[in-house]
């Protein structure tokens, strides 16, 4: 069975989808913290550069620690 390559035009950086959710969201959300959310599906490149499917990043909301 063949894998399915996906189009790598719906992918973005992890530094452009830490800017669509800073917008998003109203405050400074991390480059670093974009691999860490579990929805978004995510492609590597390399051993270094993942990519991001840019609609599932539209749809993620993230929501503020509360104080303890």
């Amino acid at each position: 069975m063949t894998k399915k390559i996906p189009a790598l035009t719906d992918y973005i950086s992890a530094s452009d989808a830490a800017t669509i959710l800073t917008a998003k969201m109203g405050r400074q959300i991390r480059p670093g913290y974009i691999h860490k959310l579990r929805e978004v599906r995510s492609v590597s490149i390399n051993r270094t550069t993942k990519l991001s499917h840019k609609a599932d990043i539209e749809a993620t909301t993230i929501r503020e620690r509360r104080a303890s």
